[in-house]
């Protein structure tokens, strides 16, 4: 599973991994900008919670604009996997950050 473009995005490092898959950093091709694609493997979101999980988020991403939620900015899909080309923050995982300062 080698990923090094999709779209007008330069697939970059893994940041993270998750259930279906996972979090690269990534640069749109264009203009130089840093984004994190998260990368679901379609064949590995089998449950029908999952997958209304899945749906929820990206309706949620493509509804909400604000400075402290991280914008959904492209979708891109073909038939194995879900590319969401989304905002980088480079700070990681907003879970760690709870974990290690016991709050925000």
């Amino acid at each position: 599973m080698e990923y090094k473009q999709i779209g007008n995005f330069t697939v970059g490092k893994t940041k993270g991994k998750g259930t279906f898959g996972k979090v690269k950093q990534g640069t749109h091709t264009p203009t130089g900008e840093k984004v994190a694609i998260k990368i679901l493997e379609k064949d590995k979101i089998k449950d029908h919670a999952d997958l209304d999980r899945i749906n929820r988020e990206i309706t949620i991403l493509k509804k909400v604009r604000h400075p402290n939620v991280v914008q959904l900015f492209e979708m891109i899909e073909n038939n194995d996997y879900l590319y969401l080309i989304m905002e980088y923050c480079s700070g990681g995982e907003l879970f760690q950050h709870i974990v290690k300062n016991r709050r925000l």
